[in-house]
């Protein structure tokens, strides 16, 4: 289909700078504010869909959701109006950057850390919008944008709410529902990313956002989604409604956190009330797994390494111990690895470096310490010292 002309504005002080992209609905365009000496990016219905009284109440909803939302993470709309021929537009803020998708398939999978980040942006916008009533419904990566400051900091921005939903139960501050709702059994949004509710043309949510957030924290993770082999839109309704996807996994890389993954399989539920029952919820569960992927292993944490069971040990040369290995309650414990002055003996069973020890005689009452001790503080560095003590001293 032949594109429409350039458009051309009632504002005077708009000129087109180029083109920039050509949807299903409308194109985008590169316009300058002459007074502003500013670039936006002009979005205006095509000439063929503005006499349809339908499209153009979806497209000023659109603009209307934008101009309520006002969140640093989505697109902002700065002015609407009319073209003079007749064609809807919205004046959007120009970002500079590309689109998740063309990021990924740039990099690749990314690091667990910045996908964590930019989901976490993403659902603070859903967060944003579901709050208001509306659920956007197309949720892709496509419709999310890294924009980057040239100063090195990366963030992200949703886009496109052209075919959002106001919810009936839409709080005042909702944008008006449209006047002719989408037809029941109708499917909206985009095969690959639609939910299992929205694949079955079913009533759809806000939790239907959430399922396509997961999927493109999926991809982010993977580096490609989990129904990437199949084709078509019935194979894929059939496997967003019906099929278990695999566990996201990075080829030839080491596994992803287990938390992570747990958070992504919840988020991809089939059944709504089995996800997270919000954006807030998702937030806090992917925190809560960035801070369990990142948090070391107590080996790793202490330093303490596995000794042959027979060994002459000096204390200058145990390993060291960082200053916050051990909790408070054993701060009576000089800094020295083990610090119990030993007791000389002229037959000495055991050696600590050059002075001879003599181990305590096992008492029915010092076997019930050492067994509570063992229980209680085996697994801790304090406790393992303190055992030591028990056996040597």
């Amino acid at each position: 289909m032949p594109s429409d002309p350039d458009p051309r504005f009632e504002d005077p002080a708009l000129r087109v700078v180029g083109r920039l992209a050509v949807g299903g609905m409308g194109e985008l365009f590169v316009v300058e504010h002459r007074e502003l000496g500013r670039t936006f990016v002009a979005k205006v219905l095509k000439a063929a869909l503005a006499e349809d009284p339908f499209v153009v109440e979806r497209f000023r909803l659109e603009a209307r959701a934008l101009g309520r939302l006002g969140h640093p993470h989505i697109v902002s709309v700065v002015n609407v109006g009319t073209t003079r021929d007749g064609r809807p537009y919205l004046l959007l803020e120009h970002l500079v950057g590309r689109s998740l998708s063309a990021e990924v398939a740039a990099r690749g999978p990314l690091p667990v850390s910045e996908a964590l980040a930019f989901a976490d942006q993403m659902l603070s916008a859903l967060e944003a919008a579901h709050g208001i009533g509306v659920v956007h419904r197309d949720i892709k990566p496509s419709n999310l944008f890294v924009v980057e400051d040239g100063r090195g900091a990366r963030w992200l921005k949703v886009l496109d709410f052209g075919i959002a939903k106001v919810l009936p139960e839409a709080p005042p501050a909702a944008p008006p529902p449209l006047p002719l709702p989408t037809v029941t059994g109708a499917i909206v949004g985009t095969p690959r990313y639609v939910s299992p509710e929205g694949a079955r043309g079913e009533r759809v949510d806000g939790r239907a956002d959430l399922y396509s957030a997961a999927l493109v924290l999926y991809v982010m993770l993977a580096g490609r989604g989990p129904f990437d082999h199949l084709t078509g839109r019935n194979a894929l309704f059939s496997a967003h409604a019906h099929a278990a996807p695999e566990p996201p996994r990075r080829a030839g890389a080491s596994p992803l956190p287990a938390p992570v993954v747990d958070a992504v399989t919840k988020g991809l539920a089939k059944r709504p009330e089995d996800r997270f029952q919000s954006a807030a919820e998702f937030r806090e569960a992917l925190s809560c797994a960035a801070d369990r992927a990142k948090a070391p292993s107590f080996l790793q944490t202490t330093a303490i390494q596995a000794l042959p069971s027979s060994v002459t040990l000096r204390p200058d040369e145990a390993p060291p111990l960082p200053a916050d290995a051990f909790p408070t309650k054993t701060t009576a414990l000089a800094p020295s690895w083990i610090t119990a002055t030993p007791r000389a003996d002229p037959e000495p069973t055991g050696r600590l470096g050059s002075t001879r020890l003599k181990p305590v005689p096992v008492t029915p009452l010092l076997l019930f310490v050492f067994v509570l001790e063992a229980t209680v503080a085996a697994t801790t560095a304090a406790g393992l010292v303190a055992i030591l003590r028990r056996l040597w001293l």
